[in-house]
């Protein structure tokens, strides 16, 4: 019995956690500007950003990729959507998932995205 207890209140702290960062469980964060940290995480992935380009968009020259503002959204993991600058006044949006465990990886990437498109969830 209260073992079922704990696991009530947690999942009640867990949720009440989600509801006040994003609105509503599931749902998108705010727009952010990118930190450090999101910079890291576009890093860490940029093979597969790259490889979901097609192949006229530059990937036989250095591609800069610069986190510029993001959301966030709690799943089993959280599924990142990064607003990313790959040239002067380019932009994509990429979707990246980071689960809980696991390795982290990309979903899909959004192509002629300019400084003013917001981030959607795609």
């Amino acid at each position: 019995m209260a073992i079922r207890i704990t696991l009530v209140l947690n999942l009640l702290c867990l949720t009440v956690i989600s509801v006040n960062a994003f609105g509503r469980p599931g749902g998108l964060s705010r727009t952010k500007p990118a930190t450090p940290e999101i910079q890291r995480l576009v890093n860490s992935v940029r093979g597969q950003i790259i490889s979901k380009l097609p192949l006229g968009y530059d990937r036989e020259q250095y591609l800069r990729l610069t986190a510029h503002s993001y959301k966030e959204q709690v799943v089993s993991g959280t599924n990142y959507f990064i607003k990313i600058q790959t040239g002067p006044m380019r932009y994509i949006h990429a979707r990246i998932y980071k689960p809980l465990f696991g390795l982290t990886s990309v979903h899909s990437v959004q192509l002629q995205k300019s400084l003013l498109d917001p981030i959607r969830y795609f």
